[in-house]
């Protein structure tokens, strides 16, 4: 495997959106590129491991769709440095990643695979037989998994080994991007109206969900906001990248702006509490961006 490493110092100034819901002015974080590694496979999520100093990389090898057991997750060091290129591998579309404790499940089509950090292999598999795309995975504070279903319209949820079809809303026809916060779920819409090229007639809108009453709500900066990927939480800011536009958006309240644009294929970006990685899958690459959050 090659690792090509860039120390490149970048700091991105965050520019106004349009699309400002407040005129109120906001100080925003500051994004510095602090390295990249490239020659990876289709990387679509990155998650960072905060029992350690890891980070792990799907790869996903072939069509979004294929099942062709050449998917694999990477391993990597938050200074990145590539440990294990092929760590856990015969994955087939590998998309997001969860950890829970020493276990770390991975979205895989109509899979979840349950894998040992410590052992870095697959120890069990749970099926999802009528999802058609298993795309994100995020998982609340007392482990149940939620899991994103693209092109199938629903949300699945995983309790005590036993995954099944939860939620679904003609709001979210193509749910993507999930992430716990605050006690709700947060859900990114791809779009409305797909067409072949997986561009959409209208942008995908950011939801909150109440898992207890099961009532949806829209985020009323995130409305039509693109076609929505991953989403973070960093400080009192959401971030959320725009797969096709590459735009990495951040969120504050009532108030959204650019941060990035990058190239498109920003996938399933990942986070810690200084530092945000942006997978840039039709470029083989992730790059890290050290967040300087403002008071």
């Amino acid at each position: 495997m090659h690792t090509l490493l860039k120390s490149t110092l970048l700091t991105s100034l965050l520019i106004s959106s349009p699309l400002l819901f407040s005129g109120s002015l906001w100080a925003h974080d500051t994004l510095t590129q602090r390295w990249s590694i490239d020659n990876l496979n289709q990387p679509e999520s990155v998650v960072a491991d905060t029992h350690s100093d890891f980070l792990y990389i799907s790869n996903i090898n072939g069509a979004p769709t294929e099942l062709n057991g050449q998917g694999y997750i990477s391993k990597v060091t938050v200074q990145g440095e590539m440990l294990e290129q092929h760590w856990v591998t015969g994955l087939n579309a590998p998309k997001g990643m969860a950890i829970v404790g020493k276990h770390l499940f991975v979205a895989d089509m109509q899979t979840v695979h349950m894998i040992d950090i410590e052992q870095g292999k697959v120890i069990k598999q749970f099926a999802a037989p009528k999802a058609k795309m298993l795309n994100d995975i995020t998982a609340s504070p007392d482990g149940v998994l939620y899991i994103s279903d693209f092109l199938g319209g629903k949300i699945y949820q995983m309790h005590d080994n036993q995954l099944t079809a939860w939620f679904s809303n003609e709001k979210i026809p193509y749910p993507n991007g999930l992430l716990w916060h605050q006690n709700q779920l947060l859900i990114g819409n791809w779009g409305k109206a797909i067409n072949p090229d997986f561009t959409t007639q209208t942008p995908g809108s950011l939801y909150q969900l109440a898992p207890s009453t099961m009532e949806l709500s829209s985020v009323a900066s995130g409305t039509e906001l693109g076609n929505l990927d991953g989403i973070v939480a960093i400080g009192s800011s959401l971030y959320i990248s725009d797969w096709i536009s590459g735009e990495l958006f951040e969120l504050n309240g009532k108030e959204r702006k650019l941060a990035l644009t990058l190239p498109k294929g920003l996938a399933d970006i990942g986070a810690t509490a200084t530092s945000l990685y942006t997978p840039l899958m039709m470029d083989n690459q992730v790059i890290a961006w050290e967040v300087k959050t403002q008071p």
